[in-house]
């Protein structure tokens, strides 16, 4: 079983992913998940040691390569893990791995870096990908985040950012509503509107010497 400290990259899942997880009494039962922005897999840990199947799309090779290493390390017998290359900037396609349907599917942090079409035609694919009565994960930056402004305009509400001590620089950044995103479940996903849990978030941290103001919005539901 491989150590805390042998883990590479993030130790730790996100902690709404986490609160989600429990709230949703996921551990009290199995099934398969996708998180698209997966990183080196640490949402999908928490429920890999529950049981869980997990697949996990990202565009960073070494992230993906983390990713792989870490869950060699777990070891957990009875579960499978997957791990995919892709750019979600270019929507969301049939790719090995991506078949039958899931249980949970996870979005947290990741779709602002892709074009509004981008995200929309994601959420359209997330729709086929889940089981009815599924359940999603979506977190968002929203209109009030510091970098927010912070760059080159390029579509409504987005823009390439021009500022470093953040570690985006050169990277797009769309921002949302609340209310839009609501919208967008509604629309793209079908969300059912009864079972959306919405949470707004507002959070300050120090990036590089410099005070950054986080605003952010947390949504999960079913279709």
């Amino acid at each position: 079983m491989i150590r805390l400290n042998e883990i590479r990259g993030l130790k730790y899942p996100d902690e709404f992913v986490t609160r989600y997880f429990f709230k949703e009494q996921f551990h009290q039962r199995r099934g398969r998940v996708l998180e698209l922005g997966c990183g080196n897999g640490n949402n999908l840990m928490l429920f890999y040691q529950h049981g869980w199947d997990v697949v996990g799309i990202d565009i960073n090779e070494q992230a993906l390569d983390e990713a792989e290493h870490n869950f060699q390390g777990i070891g957990e017998e009875d579960t499978k893990w997957l791990f995919r290359q892709l750019d979600l900037g270019q929507g969301l396609p049939k790719i090995d791995g991506l078949f039958g349907s899931f249980d949970v599917v996870l979005m947290p942090s990741v779709l602002y870096y892709i074009p509004r079409s981008a995200m929309i035609s994601c959420l359209a694919r997330v729709f086929d990908l889940l089981a009815p009565g599924g359940s999603f994960f979506l977190r968002m930056r929203a209109i009030g985040d510091y970098r927010y402004g912070r760059g080159r305009q390029v579509e409504r509400n987005g823009f390439v950012l021009e500022i470093s001590e953040t570690g985006e620089y050169g990277l797009i950044n769309v921002f949302y509503h609340q209310y839009e995103l609501v919208d967008m479940l509604r629309e793209h996903l079908q969300a059912k509107m009864d079972s959306l849990k919405v949470l707004q978030l507002s959070f300050d941290n120090i990036q590089n010497d410099v005070l950054v103001t986080n605003q952010e919005v947390v949504i999960w539901g079913k279709v």
